[in-house]
């Protein structure tokens, strides 16, 4: 398994957060590790159980997985895509700073990838290239998030 975890504050509420951050499709954004990423179910209100399909770009290469919001509460999210080759998962907290609901909140981000197969073999190989990917999220994200 490869992951890495980051923590950004943002003056943006953690409600404000988590509801952007629960549609996948805006990781295209922020994410430089996403090339695109497309609700494949029925539509309707994001919710446990809503998919996407995504391209993700990682050392050059490109793959597609099948996420699907497998978690959600007031203060998280966890989606896990998978494909042949890999299983991804990707937990997003968002807690406000202070009480007032208008506050800013901190964002922790957490993604943990296993891979399945012979390309376990190459998992300290990926471990930079994983890390340089948490490091630009950290860049990117938080500017996202404070245009809110």
């Amino acid at each position: 398994m490869v992951g890495f975890q980051r923590v950004m504050t943002v003056s943006t509420p953690a409600g404000a957060v988590l509801g952007y951050l629960a549609d996948l499709g805006h990781s295209e954004t922020w994410n430089p590790g996403t090339k695109t990423c497309t609700r494949s179910d029925d539509g309707g209100p994001i919710d446990v159980g809503s998919t996407w399909q995504a391209v993700a770009v990682y050392n050059g290469r490109e793959t597609e997985l099948t996420y699907t919001l497998a978690g959600r509460s007031d203060s998280r999210l966890e989606f896990v895509g998978e494909n042949s080759t890999v299983t991804a998962t990707v937990e997003i907290v968002a807690e406000p700073t202070d009480p007032a609901p208008d506050g800013g909140s901190v964002v922790t981000y957490t993604a943990d990838l296993r891979f399945k197969g012979l390309l376990k073999l190459a998992v300290p190989f990926l471990r930079r290239e994983f890390e340089r990917l948490g490091d630009e999220i950290e860049r990117n994200l938080p500017t996202v998030l404070e245009r809110l």
